[in-house]
């Protein structure tokens, strides 16, 4: 063979041997077609095949190294995904564990209020008797009469205390019964009209011709809406407007973190009917959101508010299953209470309230 064909033959083995030392394995089909010793002298024929060999098994690797890569990414895509559901679910059992505490906290306020509430109402219904005698013995003496009927005030604030923290402390049975929730609100909303009416505040009702019945205790649900009215009422000093609004809807993911230590009454999916009270007033300060449903925590003045009003709100809502949230209004000033009540099957209510 001359010399010219032979470096003709090198020169072709050299740039398939560069395009494999760049990645180019494609190259290797004219590797393997140079091993033909009929064609090419053995010595290039070999080297040939040597490095056929050599682009095969790298091209191999390669591909195998890619799949490794992308099973890591996928894995390390999984275990960030992991990552992030691990520090919810460890956010929601710290969430569960301080509910757990405060639970117990607020059951230990209650025994000891209902303790000092019973050792007390006695001896406070005797001095109010004793203030009554006095009030009518002394009703011709002006400054004496005035100062037993600032006594009696006092007494009556007292009694009022008295009787939130039996209120809080009471583990009463629930009286249920299929209710309509549009009835229960005009009966709370006559009972405050007065309170609403002196302050000027107008009533806006948002609510669907028709609701589903719901399985309530109505006495202590009204007692529920007059707190909230009552409530908006004294965040209104100057006027405004309370608004009564209500939906059918699902629980969702925002509701859960919305509600926070409620939403153990209600699992996502679950049917419920919505109730919010809105007012147009000064609003709650960052710092009092967290304190709101805290026994004898109030942002009124002395001698307006007891603390416990919200307390026994939230209590009566979780004997009835029931979730309830206040927050600041994100469309305009005020704040708004937003109550879920567990809607129950339809066939039910229609066999309870069918004559």
């Amino acid at each position: 063979m001359q010399n010219p064909q032979l470096e003709q033959m090198l020169e072709q083995l050299m740039v398939v041997v560069e395009n494999l030392a760049m990645g180019r394995y494609d190259s290797h089909e004219q590797l393997f077609a140079m091993t033909d010793t009929g064609q090419y002298p053995p010595f290039i024929a070999r080297f040939a095949e040597a490095f056929a060999m050599m682009a095969v098994k790298i091209e191999a690797r390669e591909f195998r190294l890619e799949q490794i890569i992308a099973d890591l990414t996928q894995t390390r895509e999984e275990l960030t995904v992991a990552n992030v559901r691990l520090q919810q679910s460890l956010q929601e059992l710290q969430q569960a564990q301080l509910q757990l505490i405060q639970q117990e906290k607020l059951e230990s306020v209650g025994r000891l209020a209902a303790g000092v509430a019973h050792e007390v109402k006695n001896p406070l219904a005797v001095i109010q008797l004793g203030v009554d005698y006095l009030a009518g013995q002394l009703k011709d003496n002006r400054d004496w009469h005035e100062t037993v009927t600032d006594m009696a005030d006092a007494v009556q604030r007292a009694d009022t205390v008295i009787k939130g923290l039996l209120d809080f402390s009471r583990s009463e049975q629930l009286e249920l019964r299929p209710v309509a929730l549009q009835r229960l609100l005009d009966d709370a909303l006559l009972l405050v009209r007065h309170e609403l009416t002196s302050r000027h505040i107008s009533v806006e009702r948002e609510l669907p011709d028709e609701l589903p019945l719901l399985q309530l205790d109505s006495n202590k649900i009204k007692q529920v809406f007059i707190n909230l009215f009552v409530n908006a009422a004294h965040a209104m000093p100057e006027g405004g407007t309370l608004t009564i609004s209500a939906g059918l809807t699902s629980i969702t993911e925002q509701d859960r973190a919305l509600f926070g230590s409620a939403n153990g009454q209600l699992a996502e999916g679950d049917p419920v009917l919505r109730l919010t009270v809105a007012d147009t007033g000064t609003g709650i300060k960052e710092a009092a959101l967290a304190k709101l449903f805290d026994p004898f925590f109030t942002t009124k003045p002395v001698g307006i508010g007891t603390g416990l009003g919200l307390s026994v709100t939230r209590k009566i809502l979780e004997l009835h299953q029931a979730a309830i949230t206040l927050r600041n209004r994100h469309d305009r000033q005020g704040a708004a209470a937003i109550i879920l009540f567990k809607r129950q099957d339809q066939n039910l209510q229609q066999e309870e309230t069918t004559p």
